[in-house]
C-alpha cells in the first residue's frame, strides 16, 4: 500500500513538473522605427537591411505631411 501511493505521489508530482508553465519563455518584443519615406521599395529594403523587419509607407497622409516609412521588426 505504501509503495502505491509513493509510486502515485512521484506520477502526480511529475505531471505537474512536466506541463512546460514552469520553466520561463523568452520572447522578442515587437520595436517600431519611423522614418521619412523615400518610396516604397526604398522604405522596404532600408527597413528589411537596418533591422531585419517588414516596412510600409504611409497610404494617407495630410498634404502638407511628409510620407513616413513605418518599420516594424523584433528586438
Amino acid at each position: 500500500m505504501v509503495k502505491r501511493s509513493t509510486y502515485l505521489f512521484l506520477l502526480v508530482l511529475l505531471v505537474f513538473i512536466s506541463d512546460g508553465k514552469s520553466v520561463p519563455k523568452a520572447e522578442a518584443k515587437d520595436c517600431h522605427k519611423v522614418w521619412n519615406c523615400k518610396g516604397e521599395n526604398r522604405c522596404w529594403e532600408d527597413c528589411r537591411n537596418r533591422y531585419n523587419g517588414m516596412g510600409l509607407c504611409d497610404l494617407y497622409t495630410a498634404p502638407s505631411v511628409p510620407k513616413q516609412c513605418f518599420c516594424a521588426y523584433k528586438c
